[in-house]
């Protein structure tokens, strides 16, 4: 019960993350419900879904089926779906009342790619858990179920790992980075989350380095490194020192060598845990670290704490950071004495005390306010002259 939100909406569930991984490889996804958590994926969470042409289909769970357990009825829809629709793999992806139920997701995935010849995928999700868990589980099932052994290495070639539209991710924001991957002599394989088509990700393997841009993706660039010897670079190029400490990681492995700090910052460089931050950045703890980095670089006045909802970040923390589990736990951060600016989306700031000192800076989040802010990475990339939020802090 402690994880209950009262003052903020239902955070991005575990159900639209794993369906915004598929959205743009052309799979046939169906969201095994009654309807109402397809809604909030195409509703609310997704940005591509208006406009956009994937085939996600809801289930239309009923009383009925939950009871008498109808996969056949469910079975039979989807190949009626697949006789007007071509599509590389079937998703079926779990929700709450599929969980009460104990609903079987990877044996009925079996029976789907027995009966239809294509690669099927089944998740239990929940809703209990969040995107990035999502996007972290279904990232990983396509990885060990899709990429070839043994391909040939292509030099300087870099796939882009975690390109989550729940974390803003738009065009403008990846031909950002493809840009700039051009312009330090690399060119850019396969986009792990948007962009890339089924084929494009079934050759991923060939990648000679690999770029994680959100936390959810750092398992898949572990599971690279350990199936294949594929190095990764974590990291934002938000202000010039983020952009020259991934470029240079780059370099490095491209010619052969091992740099020491693929994390931003470096696990182990971190100030006392014991001082209490001036300034705290919550969301996606990935982005985060890079915006921090370059606040801190830029010549901010005290310490710079990241505070996240989301488990997949831990990795990005560094002592005296905050992985949230609830409201309380957030109010009670926002409101310490010594707290001078909260960097945050938009809906955070109902979590600040009355009487908050705190100057606030909208931060806008996909997975926390929905369609409400639609704001991409864009703005913030490779600015030297000042910090990303245009003013020093």
């Amino acid at each position: 019960m402690s994880h209950i939100l009262f003052d903020l909406p239902p955070l991005s569930p575990d159900y639209s993350g794993i369906a915004s991984v598929f959205h743009d490889l052309g799979a046939l996804t169906i969201l095994h419900d009654a309807s109402g958590c397809t809604g909030t994926y195409t509703g609310y969470d997704e940005p591509r879904w208006f406009g956009g042409s994937s085939p996600t289909f809801c289930s239309g769970l009923r009383e009925m089926d939950a009871i008498m357990g109808e996969d056949g009825k469910l079975l039979e829809k989807i190949k009626a779906a697949l006789r007007d629709i071509t599509a590389p793999c079937v998703s079926v992806i779990g929700s709450p009342v599929p969980m009460v139920i104990g609903f079987d997701f990877k044996g009925f995935a079996a029976l789907v790619e027995h009966e239809t010849g294509l690669p099927a995928f089944g998740f239990p999700a929940n809703g209990l858990h969040y995107y990035d868990r999502g996007q972290r589980d279904a990232y990983l099932a396509i990885a060990e179920r899709l990429l070839e052994e043994g391909p040939r290495k292509i030099k300087r070639a870099v796939n882009i790992l975690g390109a989550s539209a729940l974390d803003g991710f738009d065009d403008p924001s990846l031909d950002a980075l493809e840009s700039m991957l051009a312009a330090g002599g690399f060119s850019r394989l396969a986009v792990w989350g948007e962009r890339s088509s089924w084929e494009e990700i079934k050759g991923s393997a060939a990648a000679e380095i690999n770029w994680v841009i959100t936390a959810a993706a750092l398992p898949l660039a572990r599971f690279f490194e350990e199936r294949f010897g594929t190095p990764f670079v974590t990291g934002l190029p938000i202000g010039q020192e983020e952009r020259e400490r991934i470029f240079s990681v780059m370099d490095a492995y491209s010619g052969g060598g091992k740099p020491d700090h693929l994390f931003s910052p470096a696990p182990g460089a971190q100030s006392d845990p014991e001082q209490k931050p001036e300034t705290v950045i919550v969301g996606e703890a990935l982005f985060c670290s890079s915006l921090r980095a370059s606040l801190e670089s830029s010549g901010a006045s005290g310490p710079v704490s990241i505070g996240t909802f989301f488990s997949q970040g831990k990795a990005f923390l560094r002592p005296g950071d905050y992985l949230f589990a609830n409201e309380d736990e957030a109010r009670e951060v926002f409101s310490a004495s010594g707290l001078k600016w909260l960097i945050a989306d938009p809906l955070i700031k109902e979590l600040l005390p009355i009487d908050a000192a705190p100057r606030f800076t909208p931060l806008p989040h996909r997975a926390v306010s929905g369609r409400l802010y639609n704001e991409g990475r864009a703005r913030f990339f490779d600015r030297p002259k000042d910090t990303p939020l245009g003013t020093k802090i």
